[in-house]
């Protein structure tokens, strides 16, 4: 991993918004994965989401299908592109990211609320 990659997007990865991450929960066929660490994750995350931490996920990358379809999850939107380009890399073909991590995703839920 370069640390470009927390930097600059893969032009394989997408971007979504917190409503498209949404809609894309709501179809029920991505996976989820929230590579902040585990006490990040248990102080809240998006509840279909599984921890995958960014320092396990190219171990965990050999566990994962790669005809999935996964979105990336973190804080702020830079560990998850990290993540991406790691699958990518690993010849994962459907990988996106939340732009803006939880972040993003709090601000919607309050907006909706």
């Amino acid at each position: 991993m370069s640390i470009m990659d927390f930097f600059k997007t893969p032009p394989d990865l997408n971007e979504l918004t917190p409503e498209e991450v949404k809609s894309k929960i709501t179809g029920g066929s991505t996976k989820i994965v929230d590579v902040r660490t585990k006490r990040e994750y248990e102080s809240g995350h998006i509840k279909e989401a599984a921890s995958i931490p960014l320092s396990r996920i190219k171990t965990m990358a050999k566990e994962l299908s790669s005809d999935e379809e996964y979105i990336l999850i973190c804080a702020t939107g830079h560990r998850s592109r990290a993540a991406g380009a790691t699958l990518l890399r690993r010849g994962f073909k459907h990988v996106s990211h939340l732009k803006g991590g939880m972040g993003a995703w709090k601000k919607m839920e309050k907006r909706d609320k």
